[in-house]
């Protein structure tokens, strides 16, 4: 076998093996066309020169086209299910119709029209796996993406719209080289049958009357079927030419049961758009010019035996997107680059406004009559001025806030009251060192209430009860009450008891006598009130 130079770079290279039960040929795809062939045996010989081939050429995918002997047609109906319930119906189908074979398939035409409306189904299957899979293990040992798997009977279909016209019932009947004489019927575009017959060697015997036999049984054949009559005639197609079709034409009559059509495949083929230009009667390149230019879904062919062709669309994909991002990320580069270079001479520019102004204002101050004090220090004492203008304070709210509380508990009488504003609600007025080192806990100020208050005005009001019978519980009991009103009043931060008539912690030492001596009852109470930011 002479090696084969390597293709240069094509947008999508590809190529197809087009498989029969004898003859396996292989066609390249060039510059939209059909471009070199090769042809090999189907035997040892002819798969070792095939795996030789696969080496030394580019490992583009490869789309397999069959036509055999042993591929079957099975029509049924299956109820109406989706997913994994109509995948195992079908399972069970396949099981008893295709049992031991991988390549199977089905398709759903529609549904009935009575009853249950069930689904009607086309199960296909090639049923001698032998004659397939060791063309497709050389496709795997040599790491060959396998684009998808179908047949003749199958395709046939996609070449009804390169014909004149499309009918009801149409029976296409072509020649293929490699296999033999195929005659596929379809039905409203459905195929319903499809026929292999082997031709003898082309140029040793007439190829008209035996087609013309053939073509006659399969009507027949229909006829019986009740998928042909007088009033559903059959349109026969067939694809030929040179001295076949002018014999075809001449020995085909029509009648109420069939109507013959003799087309050419030279207009075939220049109707699909490709320049070559056939001698022989034979539709192989045909059928995979189209195969190659429309690249139809996979029909046979297994996951496994798809994963190159899966993981290549993977690489693909991750190339395209890494080109995505790498695109994208160079725009947002540049994007960014010229905003760097936009903030870069608005910094310029600011600094220059900055010194021109610097500049100016020094003249101006040079201008200014002398004075014993910097402008600087000037600036401190007016801010610090107009901040305590801003957070003056006087006890009046204080005291107006503690007689409310007097009127609702007249048994207190006030001793002594220390005032004083502050920032920190827990500062010691008495002693001026934060709360957090006396003995009485002072609540924690949330943001919130930092938010909603400018400063706080904190009283140690020291006062007593009178009359006082010496009932120390009672005597209690009425400071806590007083201090319940102090801290359900408006604007109250915090209110605490720091000193009661009585000693009743823990630590206490309790002593006593039958004479209980009647005291004063005394006691220390700390009111916080928050000034709001609004005052």
């Amino acid at each position: 076998m002479i090696s084969l130079p390597r293709s240069s770079f094509e947008l999508a290279p590809r190529r197809a093996l087009f498989l029969s039960a004898h003859k396996a040929a292989v066609y390249q795809w060039k510059g939209g066309d059909l471009g070199n062939s090769f042809l090999f045996d189907a035997n040892e010989e002819g798969r070792e020169l095939f795996s030789r081939y696969l080496k030394e050429s580019q490992n583009s995918p490869m789309f397999v086209l069959v036509d055999v002997f042993e591929e079957e047609f099975r029509r049924d109906t299956i109820p109406h299910v989706f997913g994994a319930d109509r995948d195992a119906i079908v399972s069970r189908k396949k099981a008893r119709a295709f049992r031991d074979t991988p390549f199977f398939q089905y398709v759903v035409e529609g549904r009935e029209t009575t009853g249950r409306r069930d689904d009607r189904v086309l199960m296909s299957a090639i049923t001698n796996a032998n004659l397939i899979r060791p063309w497709l293990k050389l496709l795997e040992d040599n790491k060959v993406p396998l684009a998808g798997l179908t047949s003749v009977s199958i395709f046939t279909k996609s070449l009804v719209k390169l014909l004149p016209e499309q009918k009801e019932n149409m029976l296409i009947v072509s020649l293929q080289s490699i296999s033999g004489l195929r005659q596929t019927f379809l039905h409203k575009g459905d195929l319903r049958i499809s026929r292999l017959v082997q031709m003898p060697r082309y140029g040793t015997e007439a190829y008209g009357p035996q087609i013309r036999e053939e073509v006659e049984k399969i009507r027949r054949y229909l006829s019986s079927l009740r998928l042909s009559s007088s009033e559903d005639a059959v349109d026969i197609y067939f694809l030929v030419t040179g001295d076949l079709m002018a014999e075809l034409k001449a020995a085909s009559r029509d009648s109420g049961f069939s109507r013959y059509h003799v087309l050419d495949i030279n207009d075939l083929m220049a109707a699909a758009g490709s320049k070559r230009r056939l001698s022989t009667p034979f539709s192989d390149q045909l059928f995979v010019h189209q195969v190659l230019k429309l690249r139809p879904a996979n029909a046979y062919a297994s996951p496994s035996d798809r994963r190159y062709m899966t993981m290549r669309r993977l690489r693909r994909s991750m190339i395209a997107a890494s080109v995505v991002f790498l695109v994208a990320s160079a725009g947002w580069s540049g994007v960014n680059f010229m905003g760097g270079l936009t903030y870069k001479q608005g910094s310029l520019s600011a600094q220059r406004k900055t010194e021109f102004y610097n500049a100016r204002y020094q003249m101006a101050r040079e201008r200014l009559p002398q004075t014993p004090v910097e402008p600087t220090d000037i600036q401190v004492a007016v801010e610090l001025a107009d901040a305590l203008a801003r957070y003056r304070a006087t006890p009046l709210d204080m005291m107006k806030l503690l007689s409310a509380a007097l009127q609702k508990v007249p048994q207190v009488q006030l001793n002594s009251i220390d005032w004083a504003a502050r920032l920190n609600p827990a500062a010691d007025i008495r002693s001026d060192v934060p709360t957090a080192a006396a003995p009485v806990p002072q609540p924690v100020s949330t943001d919130a209430q930092q938010a909603r208050y400018r400063y706080y005005q904190i009283a140690i009001v020291d006062a007593r009860l009178e009359p006082f019978d010496g009932n120390f519980r009672e005597a209690i009991a009425t400071i806590n009450n007083f201090a319940e009103t102090l801290r359900s009043m408006d604007s109250v931060y915090d209110v605490q008891i720091q000193g009661l008539p009585l000693d009743i912690s823990s630590s206490a030492h309790v002593q006593g006598s039958s004479a209980a001596e009647q005291r004063n009852a005394v006691f220390s109470i700390r009111v916080v009130l928050g000034v709001g930011r609004e005052v």
